[in-house]
């Protein structure tokens, strides 16, 4: 599986255990294919949010203003649940998968624009300057210095970015994206599917471990 070489190259041979371990929890739950179309969405939303959020951190992190500018932005996007981005994205596109992934995209950015953000500010000043000093231009300085220097930063950014882009897949399912979220929902909706349903909040605990130890241990080994 992609998911276990990924965890062994980034989190060594326990963690790459663990994820076997827990993959096959799932296998044998009988809802892989819904589980993974769950992941599917999360990793196409982590994606583009990472996109998005490392180009807005970056902003923010080398400049004052955009941080004043942003910051009220971001505290309030932090703290809104993700219905109140939920219900505009359903009348904008419908019942649909898109919904889901677009509305996990807007409420996840605040957080990894924050994280970024304090982590470009976090590279030292004196290297900024002994870079520029080398003749470096901006560009340079963004993709050489501060990005590498803040790649803890960017870890923790796309592990909590991945975990809250999960959160709204699954929330999703009330609004057609499918997987373990519509399966929760016809759980608590059919006495005959409980079991269903449980199962299926479970392989989404077990998804979000296995996302959460990957990139926790990445982190620590960057």
């Amino acid at each position: 599986s992609m998911i276990v070489l990924i965890a062994l190259i980034l989190g060594g041979i326990r963690v790459a255990i663990l994820s076997f371990a827990l993959l096959m929890l799932i296998v044998f739950s009988g809802i892989w294919f819904d589980a993974m179309i769950t992941l599917t969405q999360t990793i196409v939303a982590t994606i583009l949010t990472m996109v998005v959020g490392i180009a807005l951190g970056i902003w923010v992190g080398r400049s004052n203003r955009a941080d004043t500018l942003l910051r009220p932005f971001l505290d309030a996007g932090q703290t809104l649940p993700a219905f109140v981005y939920l219900v505009p994205m359903l009348g904008l596109f419908g019942p649909t998968r898109f919904t889901a992934i677009a509305t996990g995209i807007i409420y996840s950015i605040p957080v990894v624009v924050k994280i970024v953000g304090e982590g470009i500010r976090a590279v030292p000043a004196s290297i900024v300057e002994a870079a520029t000093a080398a003749g470096s231009n901006v560009r340079q300085i963004i993709t050489k210095v501060q990005l590498p220097a803040s790649k803890k930063a960017l870890l923790l950014a796309t592990n909590q970015g991945m975990i809250f882009v999960l959160a709204v897949i699954v929330i999703g399912g009330f609004v057609g994206s499918g997987g373990l979220g519509y399966l929760v929902i016809l759980g608590g909706s059919k006495p005959e599917l409980q079991g269903k349903g449980l199962v299926a909040g479970l392989v989404i605990l077990l998804l979000g471990v296995i996302i959460d130890r990957i990139a926790q241990a990445a982190a620590r080994r960057a």
